[in-house]
């Protein structure tokens, strides 16, 4: 019965108006205001950003991201926790009355085939970014995980092709797991995508939890390239085995996300001095590692470009450039001296 009224309701709020969360809640609270501040100028070699022709396919727009590589101004939106009473809570999001809050895939996958379980109280920390990117998990729904930490269950979604996730809630400290569908009397979310003082502090307790586990050693400091290879999506590099060949030469620890296991990566991550790679999820495993008032460099395909992680690492404590890559046949263009250049900008 409790299944039939689920779906009754998920329905409903599918085709019915779309409520907003804030006139939906039955308590609304303000738990940080909206903040501007001036911000060091973006690191890029001069005439870099003249070669990006657009933006993440599906997503963003180069005139965004360009927009906010050459902003002199972080404007920093609040955090607001919204109480809210009677949701059906599943994977995919948030079913509450008269609308939806969570990602906008077909509908089958908001009628989960599993029983309904009752919980009276619950924090549901999974964003609709958080459910889709591993990156967006790690900077956004375990520090908001913090602020649901007494406010009944947490769930916190560790999905199985994410195997670093449970390493990652274990070393934080946080109680997470799978959910199917469940009713919840009174759901806590909040609007939490900012990176002002809060969000800050919550990433310097994060790190800080992971510098302190004695199972993750720290290691000598050198500079660091992080190869992603085939891991996420393809964003393959020309002769990459040659850069490595160069940047070895020259004293870089060559990590690669394909063979290296966590422990040892955070372990050597966790003395970068610098940080050299490709735009992409797993530069947020360096950004939770690497201490701050070191560089990263990342290097950003000019067919595809985003700037989201200089917003991170600023708010992390991290000098942060980078490059701009032309595509090729063979994959993105890098000549090493491009990564010498803009790391003297930073350094």
């Amino acid at each position: 019965m409790l299944y039939f009224r689920a779906a009754s309701n998920i329905l409903k709020a599918r085709l019915g108006a779309k409520v907003p969360l804030k006139d939906a809640a039955v308590h609304v609270e303000v738990l940080e205001e909206e903040s501007v501040e001036t911000v060091p100028p973006l690191a890029v070699l001069p005439g870099s950003l003249e070669r990006v022709t657009r933006g993440v396919p599906g997503h963003t727009t180069a005139a965004h991201h360009l927009k906010m590589a050459r902003m002199a101004e972080f404007r920093h939106a609040p955090v607001v926790h919204y109480v809210l009473p009677d949701c059906y809570v599943h994977r995919s999001g948030v079913e509450y009355r008269g609308g939806y809050w969570g990602s906008r895939g077909p509908l089958r996958q908001r009628f989960p085939k599993a029983p309904v379980a009752e919980v009276h109280e619950a924090t549901f920390c999974m964003a609709p970014a958080a459910q889709t990117y591993f990156g967006h998990w790690l900077r956004d729904a375990c520090p908001t995980a913090l602020l649901g930490q007494d406010r009944g269950r947490l769930l916190l979604d560790l999905r199985s092709d994410w195997p670093d996730a449970a390493r990652y809630a274990t070393a934080f400290g946080l109680q997470a797991g799978p959910f199917g569908l469940l009713h919840v009397d009174e759901l806590h979310v909040f609007s939490d995508h900012a990176q002002g003082q809060s969000k800050r502090a919550r990433y310097n307790l994060l790190r800080t939890r992971l510098a302190q586990n004695p199972a993750l050693p720290h290691a000598t400091q050198r500079p660091v390239y992080l190869r992603r290879g085939a891991t996420g999506a393809a964003r393959r590099i020309a002769r990459e085995d040659q850069l490595c060949e160069v940047l070895d030469a020259q004293g870089f620890d060559i990590i690669d996300m394909e063979t290296v296991g966590f422990e040892e990566r955070y372990r050597r991550l966790s003395a970068a001095s610098v940080v050299v790679s490709i735009e992409g999820s797993h530069v947020n495993h360096a950004e939770f590692a690497m201490p701050a008032g070191s560089a990263l460099i990342l290097m950003i395909p000019g067919d595809r470009f985003t700037i989201v992680h200089r917003g991170v690492a600023h708010a992390i404590g991290l000098r942060f450039g980078c490059l701009i890559l032309d595509p090729s046949s063979d994959g993105y263009v890098v000549a090493p001296k491009t990564i010498f250049d803009t790391i003297e900008l930073v350094t």
